[in-house]
């Protein structure tokens, strides 16, 4: 019943509107208004584009360094939950409101805004990646090398050599998030390749073949950063699957201890304190759920719906058989595409069927779209630590499936698949693209509400409906840090 379900969500958030958009664009038979041949504009933009990322990673990077130490001191992260909690809580900020916060501290030029609020927001993404590869096979060289030099100069000399291939994977997995990413450039007022797409898929209406083709240098681009990373990291295990680890308690320097907190407090929790500190702010607060709390109520139910059916088909397709390598990979590559093609996508499978596409279904369906990547990692995790003895056993006992999948599959994974559900909620909440093309009066989106009050210039339900999306993401960290917990 299980993998019956999360089948059926793959298919109808995955595998229907791929189907659809290509097939609309060929049946149609038109080409697209500027040519089929990239516009000097796009190419343009393209660049910038790639220019602007490349500019995040450098600077996350960097940023990530003191933060990456302490992870690779600490060990692994299940280790340290609380840990956990404090890289992943950053993440599942909506970016956008990092963007509002620090616009409000200083005012920088408009590229190197989106630059500082990417790295502000991403740094947790390299500090985990070059961190756990410390830790697994660097920090016997790290304390061999504190032998002859300090704490300090030992990272930088002796590790960061050793996790070249672990920063390069990093640096391409933030390319990938940077390259699609829009609701930071459009809070900066910058002009790249998915505000691009986004204008392009609103203005061309059902016009498929408007938004997919110029998609296609992107979706290019991005598919090649994938599959580089993905090599460099199957590489790097390889080579240092036999590598030595360190022993002992870890041996963390106070320094780097004090400029990892240091960045935490910088990077995440002065931007959202700029935007809470504000004389008005209680009755700002008061104001925005008492004209907002349905639309409020709305996002976040329509968001854990689909959290819940986007864990439910990470499920389903961790315990299917057939096809399930092929449907994963699917799943997972859906995730990368821009938003405006997913919308559009979604577009194109369900205009005519109005049972979905006029009501509250179709704004789930476009987050499953685009996060159900969370969704299937969930999925595969929890369903990988289910031992299969176990489960023999218990048919053999006489239990049948559905005691099997509640008491055995699902039951203990309950942390993991929580965490699932609501980091995709808190995604959701935050999404301004795929749902802007398939959002239905009936149902409040607060994300577009937001950019509203972003173009009105209204500064008091601005400023807290954002801190109402950074208490919704708040959860979904620390039920991240519970599911490591309960699997150390």
């Amino acid at each position: 019943m299980i993998t019956a379900a999360g089948g059926a969500v793959f298919l109808l958030a995955v595998v229907g509107p791929a189907g659809a958009l290509i097939v609309r664009s060929v049946v149609a038979g038109q080409a697209p208004s500027e040519g089929w041949l990239p516009s000097a504009r796009q190419w343009g933009l393209l660049a910038d584009t790639v220019v602007l990322a490349m500019s995040g990673v450098c600077v996350s990077t960097m940023l990530a360094l003191p933060a990456a130490y302490v992870v690779g001191q600490f060990g692994r992260p299940s280790d340290r939950p609380w840990m956990v909690a404090i890289l992943v809580a950053p993440l599942l900020l909506p970016p956008m409101v990092y963007a509002f916060g620090w616009q409000r501290i200083v005012a920088l030029p408009g590229p190197v805004q989106c630059v500082w609020v990417w790295s502000a927001w991403s740094w947790p993404v390299p500090a985990m990646i070059l961190g756990s590869g410390w830790s697994r096979f660097g920090r016997a060289a790290y304390e061999a090398a504190l032998l002859s030099t300090s704490a300090g100069s030992a990272f930088p000399r002796v590790v960061l050599p050793l996790l070249s291939r672990h920063a390069a994977a990093s640096g391409l997995i933030l390319m990938v998030l940077f390259m699609g990413e829009y609701s930071v450039p459009h809070a900066c007022g910058l002009s790249v390749y998915a505000t691009e797409l986004l204008g392009l898929a609103e203005s061309h209406g059902a016009r498929t073949i408007e938004v997919l083709w110029p998609s296609l240098p992107l979706v290019a681009v991005l598919g090649a950063t994938v599959l580089a990373a993905w090599r460099l990291w199957r590489r790097s295990d390889i080579e240092h699957d036999a590598a030595s680890v360190g022993s002992g308690s870890p041996v963390v320097s106070k320094g780097m201890m004090t400029l990892a907190m240091g960045l935490v407090a910088l990077t995440v929790v002065l931007p959202i304190a700029r935007l809470a500190c504000q004389p008005a702010i209680f009755s700002w607060m008061a104001d925005a759920w008492r004209v907002y709390r349905g639309e409020l109520m709305e996002s976040l139910g329509v968001s854990l719906a689909a959290g819940v059916m986007a864990v439910a088909m990470g499920v389903g397709l961790a315990m299917g058989s057939a096809g399930r390598n092929v449907a994963t990979a699917l799943a997972l590559a859906f995730g990368i595409l821009p938003g405006a093609l997913v919308g559009e996508a979604l577009v194109a499978a369900y205009l005519r069927v109005g049972i979905l596409y006029d009501y509250w279904p179709i704004v789930v369906l476009s987050y499953v779209a685009r996060f159900g990547w969370v969704g299937t990692l969930a999925g595969l995790l929890a369903m990988r630590s289910v031992h299969r003895d176990l489960v023999q056993q218990a048919r053999t006992d006489g239990a049948d499936e559905l005691n099997v999948d509640a008491r055995i599959r699902l039951w203990p994974n309950w942390p993991v698949l929580a965490g699932g559900v609501c980091i995709v909620a808190a995604f959701s909440l935050a999404d301004v693209t795929a749902v802007s093309l398939v959002r239905v009066p009936s149902i409040g989106t607060i994300s577009l509400t937001l950019i509203e009050k972003m173009h009105r210039f209204e500064e008091g339900m601005l400023v807290s409906l954002s801190l109402w999306l950074v208490a919704a993401a708040l959860p979904a960290a620390a039920l991240a840090a519970l599911a490591l917990r309960r699997r150390a």
